[in-house]
């Protein structure tokens, strides 16, 4: 039954809009030797947002397009100690960072999360996989926050609670509390090797602008996925608000839709071809409606009657050239994938197929099976999901009677938040195994890509731009990856704040990327803060975008 409810509008702020201001400056080393590929960032207090770019090979920068207001500006390279800048007008232009290396505890700090998750040592492969699995769906493993549980809960509570799903081998449930403390103790970490920080990033890897706005309540926000509206505005789900919220990327103002009545878990959210918000709410078992134009609810069940309520429903898709606009979504809780008509709100459920019935059948890595991520054939219309746990991608034909579904079980572990490009090539990441693959409808074969460090990498999501790049999040290591199909070239450009979890990548209408960083606790994050994060390649590369 459809219930429509009114919202309740919390304003976070309004300020002043963005203006053309600018300030440039060079960074070097003690000798006086330029330093290419430092991320300097210039920090809006009163916006709680930054701006960020990267050192070219002569060591000049240039942050352009910002408010006319003091700031403070950081520069920031692996290795080295981060260098402030306080309180700096603007249109500043001689603006001279000396940057120093960093030892000790400060070059600890540093460390992102697949290094020190390469700390923790196994007996297989196949435990360090089946515990990236379980361990690693909501925070990055090995981080100075993961190591550190809030007090007073120890070690054995926190394992516990973290292997909600019931996944992990057992073997490894009697073992991993010891493993834990052995390794990530005070005590261990003084007798871990130094970080041995990687190479600066050069060329195609500094030609880019990032833009990150601080989002929800310190230390208890969880922006977990976001979509941009009809009018540039960011629209994004906080899980631990049970809000819906929002950004003006022009003025910084920030508001925040809070769910009625009960905690119901917004999880996905998506733009409708009515114009409108979708978005799934996987505790409550539900689907809502968020109307752009009265900011209220509507909200139904996710599941096909008689059932009264969905399991999990979770990732959710709408076609543009669907004239139904059918949103479409998995269920994490049951082997089915589903649609919801927008205007009737009838929902049709379409039940998955059993491991012995997938073609090229592996074993699943863990129990469960875990429908989960989602995304539409631009060739044909045809249905594309993931199964997390019971590794399988499938496909689902709308246009046939039953649905004509098949499922296919790829050459790596854990495919994750899939999408497909132009061509109906499917694109998929492998969570577990620290890779990404593309699958070819046609012929049914696989072709697998590595990721650096891939044993210790958790790629949770991928996405195509315009120009059919492939954007892979870097879940596990601060970065956002892109990949060049034609060329096969991977580059690796760096966020600017540690623990940075991406699950989600969106596209405007220029080509630029929309991320948000949903670590969960949020404490673990460098400002205590969820946020969302816009990446725009500027400079050089802008010459051969297109090529």
């Amino acid at each position: 039954m459809k219930i429509i409810l009114a919202i309740t509008t919390s304003l976070i702020a309004i300020l002043s809009p963005a203006s053309a201001n600018t300030i440039r400056g060079t960074v070097s080393d003690g000798s006086g030797k330029p330093m290419e590929g430092v991320t300097v960032s210039a920090f809006d207090e009163k916006l709680n947002q930054s701006t960020s770019v990267f050192t070219q090979a002569d060591g000049s920068f240039t942050i352009s397009g910002l408010r006319d207001t003091t700031l403070n500006v950081r520069a920031r390279l692996l290795g080295e100690e981060d260098s402030w800048k306080k309180k700096i007008a603007m249109e500043t232009s001689d603006l001279a960072f000396t940057m120093k290396p960093a030892t000790g505890a400060i070059l600890e700090r540093q460390r992102p999360a697949n290094s020190g998750f390469s700390m923790l040592k196994w007996n297989s492969a196949k435990d360090k996989h089946n515990f990236k699995m379980m361990c690693t769906y909501c925070h990055q493993a090995g981080t100075i926050g993961f190591r550190t549980p809030e007090r007073p809960v120890d070690w054995e509570t926190m394992i516990t609670r973290m292997d909600g799903f019931g996944g992990l081998y057992k073997h490894t449930q009697k073992t991993l509390v010891k493993r834990l403390i052995d390794t990530y103790s005070d005590e261990a970490v003084e007798k871990w090797p130094a970080y041995q920080a990687p190479p600066a990033p050069t060329g195609p890897a500094t030609k880019a602008k990032i833009t990150e706005w601080d989002m929800g309540k310190r230390f208890e926000a969880m922006i977990h996925d976001l979509e941009i509206g009809p009018d540039g505005t960011i629209y994004a789900v906080d899980m631990a608000s049970n809000s819906i919220a929002t950004l003006d990327p022009k003025t910084g103002k920030r508001e925040f839709h809070r769910f009625p009545g009960k905690y119901r878990g917004p999880h996905s959210i998506e733009l409708g071809n009515d114009g409108h918000m979708w978005c799934t709410l996987c505790v409550s078992g539900e689907i809502a409606k968020f109307n752009l134009k009265t900011r209220k609810f509507t909200i139904t069940s996710s599941a096909e009657p008689p059932a009264r309520r969905g399991s999990y429903p979770h990732t959710l898709r709408i076609n543009p050239k669907d004239p139904e606009g059918l949103v479409w979504y998995t269920d994490a809780g049951r082997n089915s994938c589903f649609s919801l008509h927008p205007k009737t709100l009838k929902v049709k459920e379409y039940k998955l197929l059993r491991k012995d019935q997938a073609a090229g059948a592996g074993k699943g890595e863990s129990r469960g099976i875990t429908p989960y991520g989602i995304d539409f054939s631009p060739v044909d219309g045809t249905i594309w999901y993931s199964k997390l746990n019971g590794n399988r991608i499938g496909r689902i034909d709308p246009n046939s009677p039953d649905g004509d579904i098949k499922e296919w079980n790829p050459p790596f572990r854990g495919p994750r938040r899939l999408h497909l490009a132009q061509d109906g090539t499917v694109w998929v990441p492998g969570y577990g195994s620290g890779v990404f693959g593309k699958f070819d409808p046609k012929t049914e074969k696989w072709k697998v890509y590595d990721l650096p460090d891939k044993e210790n990498q958790i790629p949770y999501a991928l996405n195509l731009d315009p120009k059919g790049k492939v954007w892979i999040c870097g879940t596990g290591n601060d970065a956002l990856y892109r990949f060049d199909p034609k060329t096969e070239k991977l580059v690796e450009f760096r966020l600017p704040s540690r623990v940075t979890y991406t699950r989600e990548i969106e596209f405007d209408e220029e080509g630029n990327l929309w991320t948000c960083n949903s670590n969960a606790p949020v404490r673990h994050t460098e400002r205590g803060y969820g946020s969302i994060i816009k990446l725009e390649i500027v400079g050089d590369e802008l010459k051969t975008a297109g090529k």
